[in-house]
Protein backbone atom coordinates (compact mmCIF):
# COMPACT_ATOMS: atom_id res chain seq x y z
CA UNK A 1 0.00 0.00 0.00
CA UNK A 2 1.27 3.49 -0.83
CA UNK A 3 0.11 6.99 -0.10
CA UNK A 4 -0.97 8.67 -3.31
CA UNK A 5 -2.58 12.05 -4.05
CA UNK A 6 -6.36 11.67 -3.74
CA UNK A 7 -8.56 11.75 -6.80
CA UNK A 8 -10.87 14.81 -6.96
CA UNK A 9 -14.09 14.24 -5.01
CA UNK A 10 -12.78 11.14 -3.21
CA UNK A 11 -10.43 12.71 -0.69
CA UNK A 12 -12.78 13.98 2.00
CA UNK A 13 -16.17 13.12 3.41
CA UNK A 14 -18.69 15.62 4.80
CA UNK A 15 -17.39 15.47 8.37
CA UNK A 16 -13.79 16.09 7.33
CA UNK A 17 -14.80 18.90 4.99
CA UNK A 18 -16.85 20.76 7.60
CA UNK A 19 -14.06 20.43 10.18
CA UNK A 20 -11.61 21.86 7.62
CA UNK A 21 -13.66 24.84 6.42
CA UNK A 22 -12.08 27.48 8.68
CA UNK A 23 -8.56 26.50 7.71
CA UNK A 24 -9.52 26.28 4.03
CA UNK A 25 -11.09 29.75 4.06
CA UNK A 26 -7.95 31.07 5.80
CA UNK A 27 -5.84 29.80 2.91
CA UNK A 28 -3.84 27.47 5.20
CA UNK A 29 -4.16 24.33 3.04
CA UNK A 30 -1.47 23.26 0.61
CA UNK A 31 -2.36 22.79 -3.06
CA UNK A 32 -3.43 19.18 -2.73
CA UNK A 33 -5.63 19.82 0.32
CA UNK A 34 -7.28 22.76 -1.48
CA UNK A 35 -8.19 20.41 -4.34
CA UNK A 36 -9.70 17.91 -1.87
CA UNK A 37 -11.96 20.51 -0.26
CA UNK A 38 -12.92 22.28 -3.48
CA UNK A 39 -13.79 18.98 -5.16
CA UNK A 40 -16.06 17.97 -2.30
CA UNK A 41 -17.77 21.36 -2.13
CA UNK A 42 -18.45 21.35 -5.85
CA UNK A 43 -20.37 18.08 -5.48
CA UNK A 44 -22.04 18.56 -2.07
CA UNK A 45 -24.74 21.21 -1.65
CA UNK A 46 -24.95 20.72 2.13
CA UNK A 47 -21.24 21.36 2.70
CA UNK A 48 -21.28 24.23 0.19
CA UNK A 49 -23.99 25.87 2.30
CA UNK A 50 -21.80 25.50 5.39
CA UNK A 51 -18.91 27.08 3.46
CA UNK A 52 -21.08 30.04 2.44
CA UNK A 53 -22.20 30.59 6.02
CA UNK A 54 -18.65 30.38 7.38
CA UNK A 55 -17.41 32.83 4.73
CA UNK A 56 -20.17 35.34 5.60
CA UNK A 57 -19.38 35.16 9.33
CA UNK A 58 -15.67 35.57 8.64
CA UNK A 59 -16.15 38.58 6.38
CA UNK A 60 -18.44 40.22 8.93
CA UNK A 61 -16.01 39.66 11.80
CA UNK A 62 -13.18 41.17 9.77
CA UNK A 63 -15.28 44.22 9.04
CA UNK A 64 -16.18 44.66 12.71
CA UNK A 65 -12.56 44.23 13.73
CA UNK A 66 -11.65 47.11 11.44
CA UNK A 67 -14.32 49.24 13.12
CA UNK A 68 -13.12 48.20 16.58
CA UNK A 69 -9.59 49.30 15.71
CA UNK A 70 -10.67 52.71 14.45
CA UNK A 71 -10.06 56.06 16.16
CA UNK A 72 -11.71 56.32 19.57
CA UNK A 73 -12.52 52.60 19.77
CA UNK A 74 -11.78 50.50 22.83
CA UNK A 75 -9.02 48.74 20.90
CA UNK A 76 -7.12 52.01 20.93
CA UNK A 77 -5.71 50.92 24.28
CA UNK A 78 -3.88 48.00 22.62
CA UNK A 79 -0.16 48.46 21.87
CA UNK A 80 0.47 50.18 18.56
CA UNK A 81 2.55 47.28 17.22
CA UNK A 82 -0.32 44.86 17.89
CA UNK A 83 -2.83 47.15 16.17
CA UNK A 84 -0.56 47.41 13.14
CA UNK A 85 -0.15 43.61 12.89
CA UNK A 86 -3.89 43.07 13.08
CA UNK A 87 -4.62 45.73 10.46
CA UNK A 88 -2.04 44.20 8.10
CA UNK A 89 -3.64 40.78 8.56
CA UNK A 90 -7.10 42.17 7.94
CA UNK A 91 -5.98 43.89 4.77
CA UNK A 92 -4.88 40.62 3.17
CA UNK A 93 -7.60 39.47 0.82
CA UNK A 94 -7.95 35.73 0.40
CA UNK A 95 -9.96 34.65 -2.61
CA UNK A 96 -12.60 31.95 -2.17
CA UNK A 97 -14.79 30.36 -4.81
CA UNK A 98 -17.82 31.02 -2.61
CA UNK A 99 -19.59 34.36 -2.21
CA UNK A 100 -19.11 36.31 1.04
CA UNK A 101 -22.37 38.22 1.49
CA UNK A 102 -22.97 40.07 4.76
CA UNK A 103 -25.90 39.19 6.99
CA UNK A 104 -27.30 41.27 9.89
CA UNK A 105 -25.99 40.42 13.38
CA UNK A 106 -26.68 42.41 16.59
CA UNK A 107 -24.10 45.16 17.03
CA UNK A 108 -23.49 44.28 20.70
CA UNK A 109 -22.61 40.71 19.82
CA UNK A 110 -20.31 41.88 17.03
CA UNK A 111 -18.47 44.28 19.32
CA UNK A 112 -17.96 41.52 21.88
CA UNK A 113 -16.62 39.21 19.15
CA UNK A 114 -14.26 41.89 17.88
CA UNK A 115 -12.82 42.70 21.31
CA UNK A 116 -12.59 39.03 22.18
CA UNK A 117 -10.68 38.34 18.99
CA UNK A 118 -8.23 41.12 19.82
CA UNK A 119 -7.60 39.59 23.23
CA UNK A 120 -6.94 36.19 21.67
CA UNK A 121 -4.51 37.66 19.16
CA UNK A 122 -2.68 39.52 21.91
CA UNK A 123 -2.33 36.55 24.27
CA UNK A 124 -1.62 33.68 21.86
CA UNK A 125 1.15 34.98 19.64
CA UNK A 126 3.64 32.24 18.73
CA UNK A 127 7.21 33.21 17.90
CA UNK A 128 8.05 30.09 15.88
CA UNK A 129 6.06 29.94 12.58
CA UNK A 130 6.71 26.20 12.26
CA UNK A 131 5.23 25.57 15.71
CA UNK A 132 2.29 27.82 14.89
CA UNK A 133 1.62 25.82 11.74
CA UNK A 134 1.75 22.56 13.73
CA UNK A 135 -0.80 23.91 16.23
CA UNK A 136 -3.15 25.06 13.48
CA UNK A 137 -3.03 21.69 11.76
CA UNK A 138 -3.64 19.85 15.02
CA UNK A 139 -6.70 22.03 15.66
CA UNK A 140 -7.97 21.36 12.13
CA UNK A 141 -7.96 17.59 12.71
CA UNK A 142 -6.58 16.90 9.22
CA UNK A 143 -8.09 14.05 7.18
CA UNK A 144 -5.88 10.95 7.25
CA UNK A 145 -4.45 9.22 4.19
CA UNK A 146 -3.78 5.93 5.96
CA UNK A 147 -5.39 4.63 9.15
CA UNK A 148 -4.45 2.02 11.71
CA UNK A 149 -7.60 0.20 10.64
CA UNK A 150 -6.09 -0.19 7.15
CA UNK A 151 -2.52 -1.20 8.04
CA UNK A 152 -0.56 -2.21 11.11
CA UNK A 153 0.69 0.89 13.01
CA UNK A 154 4.29 -0.28 12.67
CA UNK A 155 3.94 -0.15 8.87
CA UNK A 156 2.92 3.52 8.81
CA UNK A 157 6.45 5.05 9.03
CA UNK A 158 7.54 3.01 6.01
CA UNK A 159 4.56 4.21 3.96
CA UNK A 160 5.29 7.83 4.84
CA UNK A 161 9.03 7.42 4.37
CA UNK A 162 8.55 6.20 0.80
CA UNK A 163 7.31 9.71 -0.05
CA UNK A 164 9.85 11.67 2.03
CA UNK A 165 13.63 12.07 1.87
CA UNK A 166 14.08 11.14 5.55
CA UNK A 167 12.97 8.33 7.86
CA UNK A 168 9.92 9.50 9.87
CA UNK A 169 10.32 6.99 12.71
CA UNK A 170 8.00 8.01 15.56
CA UNK A 171 9.24 7.86 19.16
CA UNK A 172 8.22 4.67 21.02
CA UNK A 173 5.77 6.33 23.40
CA UNK A 174 4.83 4.06 26.30
CA UNK A 175 1.52 5.15 27.80
CA UNK A 176 -1.56 3.20 28.77
CA UNK A 177 -4.48 3.90 26.42
CA UNK A 178 -2.37 5.67 23.77
CA UNK A 179 -2.76 4.39 20.21
CA UNK A 180 -1.94 5.51 16.68
CA UNK A 181 -5.09 6.47 14.76
CA UNK A 182 -3.47 7.12 11.39
CA UNK A 183 -1.16 9.36 9.41
CA UNK A 184 -0.70 11.48 6.31
CA UNK A 185 1.88 13.53 4.48
CA UNK A 186 1.80 17.19 5.45
CA UNK A 187 3.89 20.37 5.55
CA UNK A 188 5.01 22.79 8.22
CA UNK A 189 5.47 26.03 6.34
CA UNK A 190 7.62 24.95 3.36
CA UNK A 191 8.95 21.77 5.00
CA UNK A 192 7.57 18.33 4.06
CA UNK A 193 6.52 16.51 7.22
CA UNK A 194 5.02 13.27 8.44
CA UNK A 195 1.82 13.79 10.46
CA UNK A 196 0.83 11.00 12.87
CA UNK A 197 -2.32 11.26 14.96
CA UNK A 198 -2.66 9.60 18.34
CA UNK A 199 -5.69 8.95 20.48
CA UNK A 200 -5.24 9.47 24.21
CA UNK A 201 -7.44 8.48 27.15
CA UNK A 202 -8.14 12.20 27.52
CA UNK A 203 -8.01 13.89 24.12
CA UNK A 204 -5.67 13.46 21.20
CA UNK A 205 -2.18 14.36 20.02
CA UNK A 206 -0.57 15.23 16.67
CA UNK A 207 3.06 14.37 16.02
CA UNK A 208 4.89 16.17 13.21
CA UNK A 209 8.26 14.83 12.07
CA UNK A 210 10.44 16.84 9.68
CA UNK A 211 14.04 17.32 8.62
CA UNK A 212 15.48 20.60 9.91
CA UNK A 213 19.21 20.75 9.07
CA UNK A 214 19.36 24.55 9.37
CA UNK A 215 17.70 24.52 12.84
CA UNK A 216 14.69 26.71 12.05
CA UNK A 217 12.53 24.96 14.63
CA UNK A 218 12.75 24.22 18.32
CA UNK A 219 14.14 27.43 19.83
CA UNK A 220 10.88 28.73 21.33
CA UNK A 221 9.45 27.79 24.70
CA UNK A 222 10.81 26.72 28.05
CA UNK A 223 13.67 24.24 28.09
CA UNK A 224 13.08 21.03 30.05
CA UNK A 225 15.93 18.58 30.66
CA UNK A 226 15.05 14.92 30.02
CA UNK A 227 17.99 12.61 30.65
CA UNK A 228 20.80 13.49 28.26
CA UNK A 229 18.56 15.61 26.04
CA UNK A 230 16.26 18.63 26.23
CA UNK A 231 12.70 19.36 25.17
CA UNK A 232 11.17 22.78 24.51
CA UNK A 233 7.68 23.14 25.98
CA UNK A 234 5.20 25.94 25.29
CA UNK A 235 1.47 26.65 25.32
CA UNK A 236 -0.14 27.93 22.13
CA UNK A 237 -3.84 28.54 21.42
CA UNK A 238 -4.84 26.38 24.38
CA UNK A 239 -2.66 23.40 23.41
CA UNK A 240 0.59 22.26 25.00
CA UNK A 241 3.42 21.72 22.54
CA UNK A 242 6.72 19.92 22.95
CA UNK A 243 9.55 20.22 20.41
CA UNK A 244 12.75 18.21 20.45
CA UNK A 245 15.33 17.04 17.96
CA UNK A 246 17.53 14.09 17.17
CA UNK A 247 20.36 15.34 14.98
CA UNK A 248 18.63 16.87 11.91
CA UNK A 249 15.18 15.40 12.65
CA UNK A 250 12.71 17.49 14.66
CA UNK A 251 9.64 16.18 16.48
CA UNK A 252 6.76 18.49 17.36
CA UNK A 253 4.03 16.98 19.56
CA UNK A 254 0.84 19.04 19.94
CA UNK A 255 -1.68 17.71 22.44
CA UNK A 256 -4.62 18.17 24.78
CA UNK A 257 -2.47 16.88 27.67
CA UNK A 258 -1.41 19.17 30.47
CA UNK A 259 2.26 20.08 30.50
CA UNK A 260 3.30 17.55 33.14
CA UNK A 261 1.63 14.63 31.37
CA UNK A 262 3.08 15.75 28.02
CA UNK A 263 6.63 15.79 29.38
CA UNK A 264 6.15 12.39 31.04
CA UNK A 265 4.88 10.92 27.77
CA UNK A 266 8.01 12.08 25.92
CA UNK A 267 10.17 10.77 28.75
CA UNK A 268 8.71 7.28 28.29
CA UNK A 269 9.83 7.32 24.65
CA UNK A 270 13.32 8.49 25.48
CA UNK A 271 13.64 5.84 28.19
CA UNK A 272 12.51 3.15 25.76
CA UNK A 273 15.17 4.28 23.24
CA UNK A 274 18.03 3.98 25.73
CA UNK A 275 20.05 0.76 25.62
Amino acid sequence: MSIEPPTPGAGMDCGETIRSLDAWLDGEFDAREQVEVAAHLSACERCRSHADEAARARALLRARLREAMGPGAAAGTAPEALRERIMVALSRRRQSPWRRALSPIPVGALAACALGALMVLASHRIEDPLVEDAVRKHARDLPLEVSAAMVAPEAIPGLLGSKLDFNPRPPPFQAQGLRIVGARLSHLQDRPAAYIRYELPKGRASLFILADPDRRMGESGREVRLGPGTVRVLNARGYNVAVWRRNEIVYSLVSDLDEGDLVRLIETAQSADRP
